[in-house]
């Protein structure tokens, strides 16, 4: 279990989305992953908490990508303060990131199963890995 504090991003409202579903939004070129209204601060903290650090992306001793699955959307939480604090958002495949690690995508599927949300995790990983 990870003992890092969720960093909501109060004054950034980046991935705050306003639907009850996760998705994206393009701003040019880029897409931004937003965060389900019904997403709680509590419920991040809980995702950030029993995440899956990405060991092969430490700094320090710490993850720079901590990963999980919350009704069959993947979340990645990157560092606001490493070592401390992260901020999660929505997960997509991007160009030279475009697919989860082996062992994380493994992981995820397995907690993904035991919640009772495996086909929504293969369509999020169908629409979201390049």
């Amino acid at each position: 279990m990870n003992s890092y504090l969720y960093d909501p991003g109060e004054h950034r409202t980046k991935h705050c989305g306003s639907s009850v579903s996760a998705h994206f939004e393009r701003n040019g070129s880029i897409k931004i992953g937003k965060c389900p209204s019904s997403l709680s601060r509590q419920v991040a903290q809980a995702l950030l908490q029993t995440g899956i650090p990405d060991t092969d992306s430490l700094e320090n001793g710490h993850p720079k990508r901590i990963y999980a699955v919350y009704d069959g959307v993947v979340y990645q939480a990157v560092p606001t303060m490493l070592g401390i604090s992260y901020h999660g958002y929505p997960w997509h495949g991007r160009p030279g990131d475009n697919r989860l690690p082996r062992v994380i995508k493994r992981e995820l599927e397995q907690r993904a199963a035991e919640a009772g949300c495996s086909d929504k995790l293969k369509k999020w990983l169908k629409d979201h890995e390049c």
